[in-house]
C-alpha cells in the first residue's frame, strides 16, 4: 500500500473476497503517514489561499 499498489490489486492478490478482510493488513509506517498527511495538508493551503503552508 505505501508503494502506492491499488488496494483492489492487494486485494485480489492476498485473495480475499471482501476488502474490509484486506483492510485488517492496510497498516502503514508513521513515517509514511506523516508525509502523506504533510502533502495533503499543503494541497489544501495552496488551494485554499495560492501559496504553500510553510509560511503561515
Amino acid at each position: 500500500m505505501e508503494d502506492g499498489w491499488d488496494p483492489r490489486f492487494v486485494q485480489y492478490q492476498m485473495g480475499h473476497e471482501h476488502a474490509s478482510t484486506t483492510g485488517i493488513y492496510q497498516f502503514v509506517s508513521d513515517d509514511f503517514r506523516a508525509t502523506t498527511l504533510r502533502a495533503g495538508l499543503e494541497r489544501t493551503v495552496t488551494e485554499a489561499f495560492g501559496r504553500p503552508g510553510g509560511d503561515w
